[in-house]
């Protein structure tokens, strides 16, 4: 056998193997946030996010669809955050249409920690790729003052309390008096779900604390096939006034559905508008009242300990302190 057919096999192999690799890299996916990611905070303002899919020539994919996935930060070690139920689950899952290369929705997180973003693509000519972000979302600096501010006025209440008991009604007083302030630092928050239809056209799962619920909108007419249209649709939180959601002008054949997340139990105004070429705007609008469900003992324990420690530390400062001046 001569040495042809080796060669050419060794650089088929070869060939092969690069233009794996090549169409692996063949599409690029590129993720932005406005403003940038250092400078998000938690329930704080909308956030304007986009993904720009290029060919390997940098070039925009005009044409195709993206799946995005969005999961909320896993538990922390100790204190949990504002919404305890969110942590660790999913908060919207959708598909979008390329629009010249590009997506762009907005959101609004609600709690601090890092983020995982997974994007699926695929383009009208059947290339595909799959890309995972992890981003952070860091604390608001007001709440660690706050919290800072509120151990200090535990300690200095501990500190008195200590103070004034000492030696007069014993510790069984000042026992009495840390499970009184500990009792004033917890609140639970219940809220009543809301049965209340919404129109045609708009269909929401019944929305609790926990669990994502499915948003679905159709552009469908009595005895009309399904239209062509262009959606905007915005969830807004009506006791704060943020929008927490918003997608613009998404290209919509029939009907368009996704995932979404209501991350407390309050009340949230989901409002839908389809231009229709030629027509006048269809506009739909739900109220919807999550159930809200008590947050799990595990998240509790740890911050009620840190309290309790701090009212105990307070306590036992201040009993030092009228001891020592006793002595003295």
């Amino acid at each position: 056998m001569s040495l042809k057919t080796p060669v050419t096999l060794l650089f088929f192999f070869i060939g092969a193997l690069f233009g794996t690799a090549l169409g692996a890299e063949d599409l690029k996916v590129y993720f932005k946030t406005s403003p940038r990611l250092e400078l998000l905070r938690p329930f704080a303002d909308p956030i304007d996010l986009s993904l720009l899919i290029t060919g390997a020539d940098g070039r925009p994919v005009k044409q195709g669809s993206v799946a995005v996935r969005l999961g909320a930060p896993a538990p922390g070690r100790f204190f949990s955050t504002d919404f305890p139920l969110v942590e660790g689950t999913l908060l919207n899952e959708m598909r979008l249409p390329l629009r010249q290369g590009k997506v762009n929705w907005k959101y609004l997180f609600p709690i601090r920690g890092e983020y995982r973003l997974a994007v699926d693509v695929v383009a009208d000519d059947g290339r595909k790729v799959s890309k995972a972000f992890s981003f952070k979302v860091r604390e608001n600096r007001k709440k660690w003052l706050t919290l800072a501010a509120f151990s200090a006025g535990l300690f200095v209440l501990g500190f008195a309390a200590g103070r004034i008991f000492t030696g007069t009604t014993g510790k069984k007083t000042a026992s009495m008096i840390a499970v009184v302030l500990l009792a004033g630092t917890t609140a639970i928050l219940n809220a009543q779900p809301d049965g209340a239809a919404g129109p045609a056209g708009l269909e929401i799962e019944p929305a609790t604390v926990g669990k994502p619920s499915l948003v679905r909108w159709g552009l469908t007419s009595a005895g009309e096939a399904s239209r062509t249209g262009f959606l905007t649709l915005t969830i807004t939180h009506l006791e704060k006034q943020k929008v927490v959601f918003s997608v613009e002008k998404v290209p919509v054949a029939g009907e368009w559905s996704m995932k979404f997340h209501f991350p407390d139990g309050a009340e949230y105004r989901v409002a839908a508008v389809a231009q229709v070429p030629g027509e006048e705007p269809i506009r739909y609008q739900q109220l919807v009242s999550v159930t809200g469900v008590e947050p799990p003992v595990k998240a509790m324990v740890p911050a009620l300990s840190y309290f309790v420690a701090v009212i105990a530390l307070g306590l036992g400062a201040g009993r030092w302190s009228k001891r020592r001046a006793a002595a003295r």
